[in-house]
């Protein structure tokens, strides 16, 4: 029986948060037993000793050839051109959507290879290449409503969540000096306005809780190279002095956050397309306080896992945030929920939603 070949463009050669780890957590669960699957990597990286140990086949490439050079986009779309007839590819997978006429793809178009991309953020102006892909999957209701263009077919399949990895997680409040008994409430994530860190910072002001501790993960860019960012320096001025509030840098190991952590704070004041990390505090058995943008809203049930409240609005984030630091068992039952919520609907079945839609869009 012929297995499909599959081709996953990456667009990232190595597993750094949001979309990169979608993928690869689909990836590590995928039934290889029904398709067969091959990796394009867009440069080498932390990512193929992994894909060496599993088994998986995979070609180091380059990021997409947009038009510029005729002779680097000739080239770029015969060697796409006889790749794909050597691996006698069936359906291509571009884990994201932001190209324009890449070359690559045009060798997939004119080879008659269905494409298909991935929403991992909303796709209000759909570049000329999206008229080449017979779908795009987008990662909540809300993406794929707000997402262009409008004939294109836009199947929800949620971010999957690696069970096991959260489940290794362990705390690292020894290390950063915390006792057991305080309540350690974090934010993890891009260090940036968009994100709501500094409203993070004074909610944690806000509150009077000498027990509290306020953990900021992630990487601070430099904001005169990146606008919107926050330095060290910025985040320390934010704090003014309360020492509750530590930024502890960008941490690989995300699981371990989550263990050290109470409490989930997402105050973004963006539309969030899902929020990946609402479903991994789920899966650590915490409980999330967030702003109610995006796709948040699909994965955290106001009272029930979590609370939602308006972005920007601080007193109300603070009041949140103060009721779980005062009630243990309420973080419990929240976690709880979060956790069950995360087993029922987002670990294997949007593995196999995937898998069944990649297989539907083979060529013939």
């Amino acid at each position: 029986m012929h297995k499909p070949k599959v081709c996953f463009f990456t667009t990232s050669c190595g597993d750094w948060g949001g979309a990169s780890r979608v993928l690869y957590t689909n990836m590590w669960q995928l039934d290889t037993s029904l398709l067969d699957p091959i990796l394009v990597l867009p440069c080498r990286g932390p990512i193929e000793p992994e894909l060496n140990a599993r088994g998986f086949r995979y070609e180091v490439w380059s990021p997409f050839t947009e038009p510029g050079s005729p002779t680097a986009y000739l080239r770029a779309f015969l060697k796409a051109w006889r790749f794909f007839r050597r691996e006698k590819v069936d359906v291509i997978h571009v884990n994201g959507a932001n190209f324009w006429r890449p070359a690559e793809l045009l060798a997939a178009r004119l080879s008659g290879i269905p494409i298909i991309a991935h929403y991992h953020v909303i796709n209000h102006e759909s570049a000329p290449a999206m008229k080449w892909c017979r779908a795009a999957i987008a990662v909540s209701r809300y993406t794929a409503e707000q997402s262009g263009p409008a004939g294109l077919p836009k199947p929800v399949i949620y971010n999957p969540v690696n069970l096991a990895r959260f489940d290794n997680g362990h705390s690292l409040r020894e290390e950063l000096g915390l006792a057991e008994s305080d309540v350690v409430i974090a934010f993890l994530g891009q260090i940036r306005e968009i994100k709501g860190v500094s409203d993070f910072i004074d909610m944690a002001r806000a509150i009077d809780a000498p027990h509290a501790h306020f953990l900021i993960a992630g990487e601070c860019r430099d904001p005169a190279q990146y606008p919107g960012s926050y330095s060290p320096a910025d985040l320390e001025n934010l704090a003014g002095g309360d020492t509750r509030i530590r930024y502890i840098g960008y941490v690989k190991d995300v699981e371990n956050i989550y263990h050290t952590a109470d409490i989930v704070v997402v105050p973004s004041r963006w539309q969030e397309p899902l929020g990946l990390i609402n479903l991994e505090a789920g899966a650590c058995h915490k409980p999330v306080v967030a702003t109610r943008v995006g796709g948040i809203p699909e994965v955290i049930e106001d009272g029930v896992n979590g609370y939602l409240v308006e972005p920007c609005d601080i007193d109300t984030l603070a009041t949140r945030v103060a009721t779980l630091i005062a009630d243990p068992s309420l973080r419990a039952r929240m976690g709880q929920a979060g956790r069950t919520l995360v087993e029922q609907q987002f670990t294997i079945q949007p593995v196999r939603e995937f898998e069944k839609l990649l297989l539907r869009y083979v060529r013939p």
